[in-house]
């Protein structure tokens, strides 16, 4: 028994060794608990190491796990000893799923010199002692530290389309056992809620098995206003603190705006009326009406000009400038993103000379590819994704000068 947990160490020996009485070809095999006793659900890791000749490959044909919910986590090389010998770690992630005391079997390692020759080793099991969860905590509660996060895939929406929301519950726990949030009391009455069937990834940090569980669902508002979506909650029980915890979310906020959702009507092509044949103009007259046009083309120009450089797409359409420096205004705060989102929208009217502040990013990339544009999208998308409540500096630096600012 070790300080971590429960530990075997197996000393073996290839033939060939043993005849010639080679220390460095012994074979040493510990299989060891991260812990020897944990509450029901809780993670448990077991690992398997085998220091093995600097010829031999290691594999492993783990048990069957009888009593757990297993998941592999990375085989890992470790350093060499003094000898040379490098060594090999097999690693589960382990989940009791009942209590007292669950045996794990004994499994085989395969041990392949030179020349191919492969040698089964058997390896012992090991027991794990698992106590039932405190009085007045369900038996399929979530265990372990858990934490939630949401996320809407646009903050404006036009009325009678669907915004898409995603919910990821993630820790060390057995997010595989939760439930789907009931979302309809969290959007209210005037939403329809269309859930999509939940994902499961399980992942690595720290030598132990991340979970996460992804829940996501199309809301359709039913009319115009702001949606306001509250925080999502999962109860868990928290080994470390020996208590029920609650993981929340932060609300999040959609803005829906009145308009059709049906595509929008394009002007059909019409021929151009042949024009009529005109009077011969006398040369006086034609190059007054030359230096006429060349004046209004300049002033156009110059008009034109101003508009660019004051990031102006046209009158009524936002200004790229203006919700730029509101973002700077709202730097430290929450507000940062949504702003510079608009800009960047701003942006896009003018440079395509349409004003894209109500549109989606679906909408902009069908009316008009904007490559840079939209990767800005995306990655702000990805920010409030994340929960960030502001903006780092790259990021800002970035939108200033896709706007030229």
């Amino acid at each position: 028994m070790t300080s971590r947990g429960a530990a075997l160490l197996l000393l073996l020996t290839l033939g060939s060794g043993a005849a010639r009485g080679d220390d460095a070809e012994a074979l040493e095999v510990q299989v060891e608990l991260d812990r020897a006793e944990v509450l029901g659900h809780e993670q448990v890791v077991l690992a398997v190491r085998v220091r093995h000749p600097a010829g031999a490959r290691a594999s492993w044909e783990p048990p069957p796990f009888d009593g757990f919910w297993a998941e592999r986590l990375g085989t890992r090389g470790l350093a060499p000893d003094e000898r040379g010998r490098p060594s090999t770690e097999f690693r589960r992630a382990l989940f009791p799923t009942r209590t007292g005391a669950i045996e794990i079997d004994d499994s085989r390692l395969l041990i392949a010199g030179e020349g191919g020759a492969e040698r089964a080793i058997r390896v012992p099991g090991a027991e794990l002692r698992v106590r039932a969860l405190p009085s007045g905590v369900p038996d399929d509660a979530l265990v372990g530290r858990l934490e939630v996060r949401t996320a809407l895939g646009d903050d404006r929406l036009r009325l009678g389309k669907a915004v898409s929301l995603t919910i990821e519950l993630s820790g060390e726990g057995n997010v595989w056992d939760a439930a789907p949030p009931a979302l309809e009391p969290l959007v209210g009455d005037g939403v329809e809620v269309f859930p999509e069937p939940p994902l499961l990834s399980i992942g690595e940090s720290a030598g132990r098995a991340t979970t996460r569980r992804t829940f996501r669902y199309a809301l359709v508002p039913a009319r115009a206003g702001q949606v306001r979506i509250e925080p999502v909650r999962f109860s868990y029980f928290d080994p470390q603190a020996r208590a029920l915890a609650i993981a929340a979310s932060e609300p999040q906020l959609c803005s829906v705006f009145a308009g059709s959702a049906e595509p929008e009507e394009r002007t059909p092509w019409t021929e151009r009326a042949k024009p009529r044949e005109a009077a011969p103009i006398p040369l006086a007259g034609l190059a007054l009406a030359a230096a006429l046009a060349l004046a209004a083309s300049a002033a156009y120009l110059v008009r034109w000009r101003r508009a660019q450089l004051a990031g102006l797409p046209g009158q009524g359409a936002p200004s790229p400038r203006m919700a730029f420096d509101a973002a700077l205004a709202a730097r430290d705060t929450a507000e940062c993103l949504p702003h510079l989102a608009r800009a960047v929208r701003a942006g896009i009217g003018v440079r395509h000379g349409f004003d894209a502040s109500p549109l989606t990013s679906a909408e902009i990339a069908a009316r008009s590819p904007d490559p840079g544009a939209l990767a800005l999208l995306r990655e702000l998308e990805r920010a409030r994704f994340a929960g960030r409540t502001r903006a780092d500096d790259e990021l800002i630096e970035r939108v200033r000068a896709h706007l030229r600012l």
